[in-house]
């Protein structure tokens, strides 16, 4: 939570993050919030935990009593990289130095502003920890990033707990592979699993799931239906997409959550549920709240516990430890030896692609390359194979978020890396060939190769 700060306590000039001793945490600055104008001028505030809400709405951990201020205007997040500041679909948006920002970093005296409220971002000479856990590993989801072993710490530590789980991340990052794995190393685990997708069930089906139906409730409805949250009980009902859920149920699984009793459709009488609840979301709910899309005391009963996986591009130094396991999986312990060279050969390249589809896009691609009669396996080869011709266009995977330096040099180096695979590719790895067609000097293309760590091409004597 954020909290008020005495004047008296001393500032950093710089913002360092650095392991503990036990290699259980890592040891970040805390910092102060100082108002420098707007209707709290003056007030200083201490950041004290992971995530820190700013907003006119009363249930913020930093309540900014400003009309020009939305009532979930921002966050600051602590990451590996630092605080982030991370604008939540405000009306006025946030400002980081003048300029309107989706997510951007702070450092030592950055300034940033909401509405008419002016604030400067300064770190303390007293550290914070972000806890991290000693496994690389917690089921079936793996990482040894700090990114990724932090998740293992909340999930072993949530799991023994009965409070609700909001799970957030992008499509493909593993939040169903998560939820269920808190469930199994859960009191629970002997109990049932129930999964309920929001996104792909039938609207007039959706409340009949969740809550069951009585006979006759509408047509079609010829005997009792149990929903997912009495079949459940003892154990965890896993709502994947609760972003989609349609605004009319909210109110009632605002109900499930504050009371833990469901009303079948068509019934007038109340039945206690004992269930736990997890729900997962590719969308940014403090974003949806302030659109309008998800009601706000929802989202607070669901949150109450909140873990966010990372995207596979911020987490790549996990790369190659996934990928030997997914080898293992499709190929078996002794065929993976034989088939699969040092990961180090395709590291690279692997780590330049941008990873739209996150962990399910690399798994994906190893189950290709390894159904194919390569030997060894390139998995560099395989980059541009796996997406089914879904692969975004450029222009899709665009964002202003970043500078436009950075973007720009990764789809260079993403059109590049594509463009020589496929080209090498096609000649057999004759480089004198490929260079020929591709109207470019041998030269040049043999430092491709070599930037981009592929297979090093077939030269024919006498080329």
């Amino acid at each position: 939570m954020a909290e008020q700060l005495s004047s008296d306590q001393a500032t950093s000039p710089t913002l360092f993050l650095r392991p503990a001793g036990d290699g259980r945490s890592l040891l970040i600055q805390k910092c102060k919030l100082l108002v420098v104008s707007g209707p709290l001028t003056g007030k200083e505030f201490i950041v004290s935990s992971e995530t820190v809400s700013l907003g006119s709405g009363v249930n913020n951990d930093l309540v900014v009593n400003d009309a020009t201020v939305s009532r979930r205007h921002c966050e600051i997040e602590l990451t590996t990289d630092g605080y982030a500041i991370r604008d939540l679909g405000s009306t006025n948006g946030t400002y980081v130095q003048g300029v309107r920002i989706q997510v951007a970093f702070l450092g030592t005296g950055t300034e940033f502003q909401l509405g008419s409220t002016r604030l400067v971002f300064c770190p303390l000479q007293e550290t914070c920890e972000y806890r991290l856990s000693p496994a690389s590993s917690f089921g079936r989801l793996h990482g040894q990033s700090a990114a990724m072993r932090h998740v293992f710490y909340l999930a072993e530590r949530y799991a023994k707990t009965d409070s609700t789980i909001l799970i957030e991340g992008e499509t493909g990052t593993g939040k169903e592979v998560l939820a269920e794995e808190i469930h199994k190393h859960s009191p629970r685990k002997n109990k049932p699993f129930i999964v309920i997708d929001c996104a792909s069930l039938a609207r007039e089906l959706v409340a009949s799931e969740l809550f069951g139906h009585a006979k006759g409730a509408f047509t079609g409805a010829i005997t009792d239906r149990v929903g997912a949250f009495e079949a459940a009980d003892g154990g965890t009902v896993f709502l994947d997409e609760i972003g989609d859920l349609a605004p009319e149920l909210q109110p009632q699984l605002l109900r499930v959550l504050e009371k833990r009793e469901v009303k079948r459709v068509g019934s007038n009488s109340v039945r206690s549920i004992n269930v736990r609840i997890i729900g997962a979301t590719n969308k940014k709910l403090q974003q949806e709240v302030n659109a309008g899309n998800f009601r706000e005391d929802l989202y607070f009963r669901l949150s109450v516990m909140r873990v966010d996986i990372p995207p596979l591009r911020k987490r790549k130094d996990d790369i190659p430890l996934l990928a030997k396991r997914f080898m293992r999986e499709f190929l078996g312990e002794e065929a993976a030896q034989v088939h699969l060279p040092p990961i180090d050969t395709a590291a690279r390249a692997l780590a330049r692609h941008n990873w739209p589809g996150n962990v399910r896009e690399l798994r994906n691609l190893v189950e290709i390359a390894s159904n194919s009669d390569q030997q060894p396996i390139d998995l560099a080869s395989f980059l541009y194979l796996g997406s089914g011709g879904n692969e975004p266009r450029p222009s899709e995977r665009v964002s202003s978020e970043r500078p436009f330096k950075v973007v720009k040099q990764e789809l260079v180096q993403e059109f590049e890396l594509g463009y020589v695979t496929d080209l090498l590719k096609r000649h057999d790895g004759n480089v004198s060939q490929a260079a020929k067609q591709a109207g470019i000097e041998r030269a040049y293309l043999q430092r491709l190769v070599r930037k981009y760590g592929l297979r090093e091409p077939i030269e024919v004597p006498g080329d």
